[in-house]
C-alpha cells in the first residue's frame, strides 16, 4: 500500500468538507421523515394516494442511497484518522486529488470504482435473469 499522499493540512480540509457533507445528509434525511409524516395526516382521494405511495417509495430510495452515502462518509473519516485516506481499498493506489475534491468519499480510484460497478451490474443481472 501506498504512503498517504497528502499534508496533514489537506487531510484536516478533507474531513471538514465530509462533516459538512454529512450535515446536509443528515438535514435531508430529516426532511424526508418530516414529508413522510405530514403527508400521511392528510387524507385525499386514490389518485392522491397513489401518487403519495409513489413518492414514499421514492423517498424511502433515496433515503437508502442518502445512507449508503453517509456510511461511505464515516468509513471516509476513519481512513483519515487511520492515515489511510486516499489510498484505493481495492488496488493501493492513490486516489486523484480532482476525484477526491469531487467525492471526498471516495474510497477507490476512478478505474477501481468503473470495475467495480461493472461487477455489481453483472451480479444484479445475474439475480434478476434467476428470476425469470
Amino acid at each position: 500500500m501506498k504512503k498517504n499522499p497528502f499534508t496533514e493540512k489537506e487531510l484536516k480540509d478533507f474531513k471538514s468538507t465530509l462533516l459538512e457533507k454529512k450535515t446536509r445528509v443528515l438535514k435531508e434525511i430529516q426532511e424526508h421523515s418530516d414529508e413522510a409524516h405530514h403527508e400521511a395526516d392528510e387524507p385525499g382521494d386514490l389518485v392522491d394516494m397513489a401518487s403519495e405511495l409513489l413518492e414514499k417509495e421514492l423517498n424511502l430510495t433515496l433515503t437508502e442511497k442518502e445512507k449508503e452515502i453517509l456510511n461511505d462518509i464515516d468509513e471516509a473519516l476513519e481512513r483519515i484518522a487511520k492515515k489511510t485516506f486516499g489510498i484505493c481499498v481495492d488496488t493501493g493506489e492513490v486516489i486523484s486529488k480532482v476525484r477526491l475534491k469531487a467525492i471526498p468519499e471516495a474510497k477507490r480510484t476512478l478505474e477501481a470504482q468503473e470495475a467495480f460497478d461493472k461487477i455489481q451490474r453483472e451480479k444484479r443481472k445475474r439475480l434478476l435473469d434467476s428470476y425469470k
